[in-house]
This record gives structure tokens, C-alpha cells and sequence, in this order.
């Protein structure tokens, strides 16, 4: 009986496979990209892993004139654009809203939250959640990203009095983090003092494991995940931030009950401080409501989960190659150094103001060209709904539609000299110059762009505003101190190895050295 329920199997496997192949062939036979195999299609082509798939990516790029390319992995059909005209038609339409398939691996953690949701719940969501990043709320977030940075910096301080290289790559994720839990939930998990935590491990534990998931045919399945030997693990990470969750979301709605109005206590449990002292994300979410109706739970549970998750891991890889660029271009960070230097005339250890924070224009710009090089969300996905034209060339709907927006910062047609870290690129004259907004979108843009991006901002400039302050910035050898304004890939081993988990990562760490200013 086995055997036959197996065959059946198979064959139903097959007959869907065709269908697919069948539906969409004769529209993407005419795109060109790699050639794969039967059943499996391009899956090997892709790498097996994160930094494998991410130098594919841009090696297929290059082939095929840096515009547009297919691949196929098992049944999911994918087109990759990079042109400006193509990255604007997507991102600018109203109708090209869906995320692609790949996004269905983040359902069992994020559920239906603002990243994944698409139609009348994602516009509803969205509309209701976007009061929380008015400036008066930023800056309570300041406050709580200055008290967190404060601690980052204690911790720098260990690694500049030892003078040698380390992964700071590490230590900013455990900063993130905190201050994540802190703006999102109102609670402290100390992670920067307790890197063992089952909160933290769970949090990297996802990341890696649902990345790796997009990379395989067998994998991708919820169903034959099951038999994988990561699934263990992944479902223990998963229960670890749910009951985390659960347990703070009650928490704080017991202390919204008890008193609105009392801005000053602090209640303490255990090792977590939850404390009714600025508001946090958490209490839009509990006090807010939508059509009339307060949220459910599940829907709480997936906007903080979304929150958490896009708020740490983005900034994270941010800060990490903002401070990696300045220890190899120490002309850039002494620019940078000056800039503070008039905006905190002497003062140079108290923590920036929100208006601070606007005044640093020349930071800002290197920022900017930091994320242009490493993007902090290397590839977005799409959906469409119904034919659509890309490049003169028709695109089904079903077919996922990869914009691959690292990619477009290699682009010597949009970026001269691509890999010169110039932040005069993001002059406002040379702004104003670009033909096309669509030219530069780490945050993406249009309908759905990121709804973070001034608390991402407001985070990366506070935090790597007060590192320059503190330390100059070194690379891990001394030797490797940039002399023209090029940053090649990996000409050393001190080099980031580029990895796109779910976020750009860099799979040996960020190596740098720090020495004490002494201002």
C-alpha cells in the first residue's frame, strides 16, 4: 500500500510541476539566465549556502548585462531585475503589492504582520501603525537607544584598552537587540551582558535557519521541513520568542490597566525590567484599534514579532559596515569627527539630541554610501497578481519578481566608479542631479516602503556619532587602510565575506580595531 500512496504521490508532484512549467514557459523562455536541471532547476546553481547564493546572484547579474535574469528553484518560477525603470514599476504600483512565495517562510514566526500581509489587512495595519514613528515617539526611542549605547560603548572600551581586532559585527547585534526589546516591547533582556540567553539564540537561530530554507527544494515545504534535522531546533526558537512574547504582552497590558497615567514606576520581574517610564510600540498595539475593534492577540503577536525582527537585524548590518567603511577610510571618518565636533562644541561624551541628529548632514551622507555598497536588505520580493511588463519582456502572474537592490549599487551606469565609498555622492547637489528616485532605495519606496526607516536613521546616526566620538576607527591591519577610495570584495582575509541571511551579513565578522580619542 505504501509503494502505491508513494507513487501517487509522485506522480501528482510531477503533473503540478508541468502545469506550472507549462503556464509560464513560453513568457520567461525568453528571458535569459541559467540553465538548470530537470525538477530541481537551478537550484544548485544557487549555492548551498547564504554567502554561495549571494555571489551567484551576482555573478548571474553579470552575465546577463546587469538588467534581468530567470532562474527556477523546483516549481517557484523567479525573475531578478536591477534596472531603474524595472525597480520603479514595481515599487512605485499599486497593485504589485503581494511578497513572493519566499516570504511564506516567515509566516510561522511573523504571521501576517505588516512585512507579509498583503490586501485590506496589510493597508488597514499600515495606516494604523504609522503614528508610532511620529518624532515625538523617536525621540523617546532616542532616549532608550542613548541608554543602550551608553552600555555599547562601556563594552568598546574593554576592546580599545586590549588594542587588538575583533568582530564588532557581534557586539552591535546583542546592542540592537536591546535596544529592539527595549522600543518595541518596553523590556530590558540584557543581551549585551548575557549573550547565552535562549531569547538571543533564538533570535539568530531563525534568521540563519529561515534563510537557509529559501535555498532548498525540500526545505521550502512545511511539510517535509518536518523530517529535516533543523526542524527541532527551529521549533524550539520559535516557542522560546512566542512565550517571550506572550509573557511581556501581558505584562504590559497589566500595567496600561493599572494606571495610563503613572509615567514613573518601574516594575521589576525577575531578570526583565518592564517599566511604564516611555511609551513602547508594544502599547500603540494594545491600546489601538481598527475598524473600531481592538487588535486580537495573534495580530499583536505578529506586529511585534515584524518590529523585533526587521528593527535589529537591519540596523545591526547597518552600523556594522558604516564602521567597517570608516576604519578603512580614515580621511572620510575624520570628516565625520569635525562634523561632531561643531555640533557638540567640547561636550564631546553627552548622548545627541533629536536635533543633534538632524544636524548631522555630513554623517548622513556616509550612511547613505555605506548602504549603497552593503545594503542592509540586499533582494525584495514580488508577486504579481496578473501580467505585467518588465523591460519589454511579459511576466505571468505566480512568477516571484526578485529586485536586487545591492546590486543596483554596482551599477557603473547609475554609480560611477561603483566601488569608490564616495558619501559626496549623496550631496544635495548631487542628489538633485539623479534622473530617477528609483536610482538608490535601501529602504525600498512607494506603497510599500519601510515604515522604519527614520527609527533605522535615527539609531545608525546616534550610534555611529558617538563611536567616532569615542574611538578612532581602525581597520584590523593596518596595512589594509584604503589609499584611492576603493573597497574591493574580499582581497583579504580581513574582509567581510558577504552573506545575504534574510539581512547582509558578513560571515567572518567585521574586523576592526578601536583606539580611545581621549577628547
Amino acid at each position: 500500500m505504501l509503494p502505491v500512496i508513494i507513487g501517487l504521490l509522485v506522480v501528482i508532484a510531477l503533473g503540478y510541476y508541468f502545469q506550472q512549467y507549462n503556464k509560464e514557459w513560453k513568457y520567461l523562455n525568453k528571458i535569459r539566465g541559467p540553465k538548470g536541471l530537470p525538477f530541481i532547476g537551478n537550484a544548485l546553481d544557487a549555492g548551498r549556502t547564504p554567502y554561495e547564493f549571494l555571489h551567484n546572484m551576482f555573478k548571474f547579474w553579470r552575465e546577463n548585462d546587469m538588467e534581468m535574469f530567470k532562474m527556477y528553484i523546483g516549481n517557484f518560477s523567479i525573475v531578478t531585475i536591477s534596472s531603474t525603470k524595472d525597480i520603479e514599476a514595481v515599487l512605485s504600483s499599486n497593485t504589485i503589492l503581494k511578497k513572493s512565495p519566499m516570504y511564506d517562510l516567515l509566516h510561522p514566526w511573523l504571521g501576517q504582520g505588516l512585512l507579509t500581509s498583503t490586501g485590506t489587512k496589510w493597508f488597514k495595519h499600515r495606516k494604523m501603525i504609522t503614528p508610532s514613528f511620529h518624532f515625538k515617539i523617536l525621540v523617546d526611542f532616542l532616549d532608550v537607544m542613548n541608554e543602550n549605547s551608553d552600555k555599547f560603548m562601556q563594552q568598546l572600551q574593554a576592546k580599545a584598552e586590549a588594542k587588538d581586532m575583533f568582530d564588532i559585527q557581534d557586539m552591535i547585534h546583542f546592542f540592537t537587540l536591546d535596544t529592539i526589546c527595549d522600543t518595541a516591547m518596553g523590556v530590558n533582556i540584557n543581551a549585551m551582558d548575557n549573550h547565552d540567553s535562549q531569547i538571543v539564540k533564538a533570535f539568530q537561530t531563525l534568521c540563519y535557519l529561515i534563510q537557509l530554507r529559501t535555498q532548498s527544494i525540500t526545505k521550502q515545504s512545511e511539510f517535509l521541513f518536518k523530517f529535516a534535522p533543523e526542524y527541532k531546533e527551529y521549533k524550539n526558537a520559535l516557542k522560546v520568542l512566542f512565550d517571550f512574547q506572550e509573557e511581556v504582552i501581558e505584562k504590559r497590558r497589566k500595567i496600561l490597566m493599572e494606571d495610563s497615567n503613572s509615567s514613573q514606576e518601574t516594575t521589576t520581574d525577575g531578570n526583565e525590567n518592564i517599566t511604564r517610564r516611555k511609551r513602547a510600540f508594544l502599547d500603540t498595539l494594545l491600546t489601538a484599534t481598527v475598524d473600531n475593534k481592538p487588535l486580537t492577540v495573534q495580530d499583536i503577536f505578529e506586529e511585534v514579532s515584524t518590529f523585533m525582527f526587521e528593527g535589529h537585524d537591519t540596523t545591526t548590518s547597518g552600523i556594522a559596515f558604516t564602521t567597517f567603511l570608516l576604519s578603512r577610510h580614515p580621511n572620510i571618518q575624520e570628516k565625520v569627527l569635525e562634523e561632531q565636533k561643531v555640533i557638540f562644541e567640547g561636550d564631546f561624551k553627552r548622548n545627541p539630541t533629536y536635533n543633534d541628529i538632524q544636524e548631522m548632514k555630513y554623517l548622513e551622507m556616509v550612511i547613505k554610501e555605506a548602504q549603497r555598497l552593503y545594503p542592509s536588505v540586499p533582494f525584495i520580493g514580488r508577486e504579481p497578481t496578473d501580467f505585467i511588463t518588465l523591460s519589454g519582456q511579459t511576466i505571468p502572474p505566480g512568477v516571484s519578481v526578485n529586485l536586487f537592490l545591492m546590486a543596483m549599487g554596482y551599477n557603473d551606469k547609475i554609480f560611477p566608479e561603483p566601488y569608490k565609498f564616495d558619501p559626496e555622492r549623496f550631496s544635495l547637489e548631487n542628489v538633485s542631479k539623479r534622473s530617477s528616485a528609483y536610482e538608490y532605495v535601501p529602504f525600498s519606496a512607494g506603497p510599500r516602503n519601510c515604515i522604519g526607516q527614520k527609527f533605522a536613521m535615527l539609531e545608525l546616526k546616534s550610534v555611529v556619532s558617538k563611536i567616532v566620538r569615542y574611538f578612532e576607527v581602525l581597520p584590523a591591519k593596518d596595512e589594509l587602510i584604503s589609499k584611492d577610495g576603493y573597497e574591493r570584495w574580499e582581497q583579504s582575509e580581513y574582509d567581510p565575506k558577504l552573506a545575504a541571511v534574510l539581512t547582509l551579513k558578513s560571515d567572518n565578522g567585521i574586523l576592526i580595531r578601536l583606539r580611545d580619542r581621549n577628547l
